[in-house]
């Protein structure tokens, strides 16, 4: 499988035994493995957690019973979401060590729904934030720059990784763009 697949898509290949979950959520902590020291998305895996997850579902499909609407779809869960055993430091230090005694309402929705949670990913310290380059674990780094120019340019590193001017002399066609959006709707 792809990593462009539709919900749909997977529940499909799972219940027609294209795929088991538990192959599925191993693919996805291989890319992870792979590409997280450059991209920094990941805080904290759930490896046990999401095999756990991920076996039921295949017990399931094995078993002939009705799949859950997320049957094995492999998700992430924000850094700032509460997960009973899995560490979760909403982006700071200050919670290194948090592990929490309960889930939080969607996670427990989403496991209900057959979705396998791979882990944690990285965010604003406590998402007090929407670029993701202020958590105490480093910014996280788009995997795709090529196709995204404008946040190549909006985004800032911190100033020990910069190697040039964070942005240029004269603002981007997307730059003028959205001001001349956010003049029209706000009229001086």
């Amino acid at each position: 499988m792809t990593a462009n697949e539709t919900i749909t898509s997977v529940r499909g290949a799972i219940a027609a035994k294209k795929v088991s979950a538990r192959e599925l959520a191993a693919d996805y902590f291989k890319r992870i493995a792979a590409r997280n020291g450059e991209l920094n998305a990941y805080l904290t895996l759930s490896e046990e957690r999401a095999y756990r997850q991920a076996d039921r579902v295949d017990a399931m499909v094995a078993e002939g019973k009705p799949l859950p609407p997320m049957a094995g779809v492999p998700i992430a869960v924000k850094d700032v979401i509460s997960t009973r055993g899995i560490r979760t430091t909403c982006g700071s230090k200050i919670l290194s060590n948090y592990i929490p005694p309960y889930d939080a309402t969607a996670v427990t929705r989403l496991e209900a729904a057959g979705a396998v949670i791979l882990g944690k990913t990285n965010c604003d310290e406590f998402a007090m934030g929407s670029s993701n380059e202020n958590s105490a674990y480093g910014p996280v780094q788009n995997p795709h720059p090529a196709a995204c120019p404008v946040a190549r340019v909006a985004v800032r590193q911190p100033s020990s990784r910069r190697t040039s001017p964070s942005l240029p002399s004269e603002p981007t066609p997307a730059v003028r763009f959205a001001s001349q959006a956010r003049s029209a709707a706000f009229p001086p």
